[in-house]
Formats: structure tokens, sequence, C-alpha cells
């Protein structure tokens, strides 16, 4: 019989790899709902096993810091916002966006001023907001201004495109949720619902770090499109879905397209963001374009009655994957759409390209003597310093 060490060593399947890794924190991550966080306020999201305090100070920006006070090791969340600093609730240490102590209420820091305190500091995140969503890049601070949010420019024209942006918190592998939305096999589990009929997947290619997928399909027998769609979904047959790392999405026509934002908390739970784009849209009956003032209306009715019911089969039967995925991890999938052998590819490189970088990064920080170093979210101390010694230990052997 195999001892657990020796089962670690075993060569795994693409899929057992897959299920096990997180994103690369090199990339802008929508965490929170910009509606959801009020002056004043604080909240805790996490990305792959890191908890990150949000709040949003009396300026109305939002901040990200670790969600940690490194005294007692205390939620900061747990405290309060103060003018534009969060404030544990414990011993009242204060800090600012930077993640700089700026204050603390008792003896150590009563009455001094901010660069006569202790220099205590803990790790903070590059922060924006865009599409109604606060973003968070939690990998190296350096690379924030040079890696972009992804571009959807029916919300940046002159006159963007009315949506309200949906959210779900999965107990689901992000993985599984990815193949899920770009699986069109799995008709049979809409067949109440219908979005898409008898697809035929024409083909798929990768560019860089995205990867297309053509699908042929029938929409028009979905309810919402026969109701409201333009013509009752006519000439809506060919659909382009994408997995642009580590965003996916969909484009039918450029007349109805949406966006997934997916943010991976652990191996078992996905934070998800969609925003779904719906171009022409009917009154129903009489077939004339809805209003640009009645718009939003239709869209929340159409999100209520069609696509949070619709994406709620997902939910379930995702989670329902999960549960089989914890019971049978090291089985076989009969896996037969090409795709999902190419996401999973690209997700495990990402991932070690990322684990990689940070290695290299918290390396040359040591070696500067800097005084504090935090690794990019979602990667601990022990993981990066083991990964250094298995590069010190290829480089001995010549690999």
């Amino acid at each position: 019989m195999n001892t657990a060490a020796e089962e670690e060593k075993q060569p795994q399947s693409r899929r057992q790899q897959v299920r096990k890794v997180g994103q690369s924190g090199n990339y802008w991550y929508a965490m929170e709902l910009s509606a959801k966080l009020k002056k004043g306020e604080s909240i805790e999201v996490m990305f792959w096993k890191s908890p990150i305090a949000l709040f949003r100070g009396e300026d109305g920006k939002v901040q990200a810091i670790e969600n940690r006070c490194p005294h007692r090791q205390l939620r900061l969340t747990s405290g309060i916002v103060q003018g534009n600093e969060i404030t544990c609730q414990y011993h009242g240490w204060s800090f600012d966006g930077c993640g700089k102590c700026t204050g603390i209420s008792h003896e150590l820091g009563k009455g001094k001023a901010k660069d006569s305190l202790p220099n205590i500091k803990i790790n903070a995140y590059p922060v924006q907001e865009k599409y109604q969503l606060i973003w968070v890049f939690p990998g190296d601070p350096a690379l924030a201004d040079k890696v972009p949010l992804p571009e959807i420019p029916q919300l940046t024209q002159p006159d963007p495109w009315e949506f309200v942006p949906l959210d779900f918190t999965l107990k689901a592998h992000f993985s599984m949720i990815l193949e899920n939305v770009c699986d069109f096999n799995h008709a049979f589990l809409h067949r109440k619902f219908k979005p898409f009929t008898d697809p035929h997947l024409l083909g798929h290619r990768r560019e860089k770090d995205t990867i297309f997928i053509d699908y042929e399909t029938d929409m028009s027998q979905s309810s919402a499109v026969k109701t409201a769609g333009e013509k009752k979904g006519e000439g809506l047959e060919d659909m382009t879905l994408w997995y642009q790392y580590p965003y996916q999405g969909s484009n039918t026509a450029d007349k109805y397209l949406h966006w997934l934002f997916m943010t991976p908390m652990d191996e078992g739970t996905t934070r998800t963001f969609f925003v779904f784009l719906l171009g022409p849209l009917e009154i129903p009956f009489i077939n004339k374009p809805v209003p640009k003032f009645l718009r939003k209306t239709v869209i929340r009715l159409a999100n209520l009655f069609y696509i949070v019911p619709l994406l709620k089969e997902d939910v379930f039967i995702l989670e329902e994957e999960m549960i089989g995925q914890e019971r049978h991890p090291d089985i076989q999938h009969l896996e037969f759409n090409p795709i999902v052998g190419e996401f999973q590819k690209m997700s495990i490189e990402k991932w070690e390209e990322y684990i990689h970088t940070e290695a290299l990064r918290k390396k040359a920080q040591k070696e500067a003597k800097e005084r504090y170093i935090f690794p990019g979210a979602g990667l601990s101390k022990k993981e990066l310093i083991a990964y250094n010694r298995m590069l010190e230990e290829s480089k001995q052997l010549g690999l």
C-alpha cells in the first residue's frame, strides 16, 4: 500500500492538477459590487485563502489592505473606519490605504506624530473602481499600472449600455465554472430555459493568453429571446466565447454579450460577477424597441425571471460536481470536449508563472535587505521558499 507521501509523488492528471491551483495574482480581480461599500464602511473579501480588507474612507476612495492587525492578528474589518483610515477594534491601531500604521491609541503611540510612530506595516494592494465593481490587483503592485482591466467598449462608449451586475458565490473550483460556461454540451441541464439548443463546436484557437471558441447553436428556442429578443432570435446562430485569462465572455452578433469575472477564494469556493450586455430588446407582443428610459427596468426583470433562475441551474450542478470531485478526486474523467483540456493547460501554466515570478521577486527583496517582504496574495512564504529551493537544486543539477 502506498503511503501518503508516495501518493503525492505519483504523476497527476491535468484535471487533478488544475483543481488544486489558484489564479495568478498579477491581474485585476473583481472583489465586490461598488454599491455595497458605503463611506465609512469596511468589508472582507478573499483571494485564494488571503483575506483582504476593503474600506471606503470619507474621501470616497476605496482602499485594500491585508485584513489583519499585526498586533494580535484580529480582522481589521471587525474595527471601524475613521476618516480615511481603518482602526482595529481591540487596541486602536490605525492603518492607511498603504498598509502603514498611522496611529496607536495607547501608551506606545499616544500623543505621537505619525512619523514618530514605530515602523509597522502590512500588505496593501492597488485598487480601482470600474463597471460598477471594485477591482483589486493582489499580486506584484509594480505591475498594476501595466496590466489593463478587460476592455468592454459597450460600457466605455459615449452612450454606454445599461446593465445590472450579478453576484454569486459558488461552492466550486474556478476551473469547473470556466469549463461549464464554455461547454455547450450541457444543453440537457437547461432543457427548461433553452438558452442554446443543438450546439455544434466549430473550432477553437489560442492567441497569446486568450482562447477563442466558436459555436453554432439555435438560440431562438429560448423563452427570453422569444419574448423580448430582436426578431425573436433570427440571425443568432453563431456565438464566439473566450477565456481571456483570467476573464471569460461571449459575443453573439455584437448584440448580446456577457462577461464573467471569477475571483478564487479557495479550492472549493469562487466569487463570480456576471455582466450581461443586452442589445436590441423588444416590447413583448407588439415587437417595438424598448425605449431607453425603460431598458434598465426590463433588464432587471430579465435577470429576475430568466437569467438568475438559469444561472441557478448551473450553480446547483457545479456544486454537485464539486461534491463528486471531493469524493472521487483520483478517478479519471471521460472528457470529450477538446476545449476543456486547453483551458486546464492555460490555468496551470499561468499559476506556475505566478509562483515563479513571485519567488524571484521575494528573492530579490531579500537580497536587497528590504524590511518588509510581502508575497503576492494567494501565496505563502513557505511555498515561495520551497520553489526557490527547487530552482537552486535544478541549477546545481544543470537542469
